[in-house]
């Protein structure tokens, strides 16, 4: 684990409950999303007869000299190639992320050091994120990359956002103008971009798809959020008679450090993983 459980609660029944709670995002996103598939493209569903059903382009490596040849029916089929070592470890990499990630949301919840409007704009981009995975996987699955440079601007620039937001979830960490526009100015970029490629057209324009429209919303809106709850952030420290701008002395502190605040320390280990993956995918 990034961080030693005992950092994040005082006993060990506010600990259980940090890490019971945060397996229910990771564990329940893909089962909703294919049941939002169900529901839109029930009418485009095959029954699969389990007893007739088989499948020539799988290797049947992993089932070694249990099955061979012409497969029959399975839940799941991989292959041992290099595409699907990628796809695995993309796969475990958000996981890991998305976990600690909550655990580290519900700890500041139960700490009482959770800034609201942070913590609201990092829930609403958790779809974005999940989209993103979905995109690559299938890149990787259909071996289709048309697409994929243009979605890895996407994914870089919110995850570099989304860092910064996590890190300000924290109430001990001051927001200044600098972090806050940074946020506002990466989310602009989406909107903008977003707007163009098929907001426009698919939502207000009325020619997407009920599917397209609601996936198009829920990119918008944690756009907009990114703009809109920075900006009222930004407001305080303009009002605020308290405002500084020096530095939070939790900036200083090493990685892995054993301050009782784990927030930084988070955002360091997650941010070296998300780069040195999406790094490594791409030059695979």
């Amino acid at each position: 684990m990034i961080l030693n459980r005992r950092t994040y609660g005082k006993t060990g029944l506010a600990s259980q409950l940090v890490l019971s709670l945060s397996y229910l995002i990771p564990g329940l996103l893909l089962p909703l999303h294919i049941y939002t598939f169900y529901y839109f493209w029930s009418d485009y569903k095959r029954d699969v007869d389990k007893h007739l059903c088989s499948c020539s382009c799988w290797d049947t490596v992993f089932k070694g000299s249990y099955e061979s040849g012409v497969a029959s029916y399975k839940h799941v089929y991989f292959n041992a190639t290099c595409t699907a070592f990628k796809m695995w470890l993309l796969s475990i990499v958000f996981i890991i992320v998305l976990y600690e990630s909550m655990k580290l949301l519900i700890w500041l919840g139960l700490q009482w050091k959770l800034r609201i409007s942070m913590c609201i704009i990092f829930l609403a981009s958790i779809f974005p994120h999940y989209y993103t995975w979905w995109c690559f996987m299938n890149y990787y699955n259909d071996e289709y990359y048309h697409q994929w440079y243009h979605q890895l601007v996407f994914s870089i620039s919110e995850m570099f956002s989304s860092c910064m937001i996590l890190y300000l979830c924290n109430i001990s960490h001051d927001t200044t103008r600098y972090k806050l526009c940074f946020i506002i100015g990466i989310a602009l970029i989406h909107v903008c971009v977003s707007s163009v490629d098929q907001f426009v057209s698919n939502v207000l324009q009325g020619e997407g798809y009920s599917h397209q429209v609601i996936r198009d919303l829920s990119f918008m809106i944690p756009d907009l959020l990114n703009i809109v709850l920075p900006l009222l952030e930004l407001c305080k420290l303009q009002t605020s008679v308290s405002y500084s701008t020096k530095i939070s002395p939790q900036l200083l502190a090493p990685l892995g450090s054993n301050s009782s605040d784990p927030t930084l320390s988070v955002i360091l280990n997650l941010s070296v993983m998300l780069t040195l993956t999406l790094v490594g995918l791409t030059f695979l």
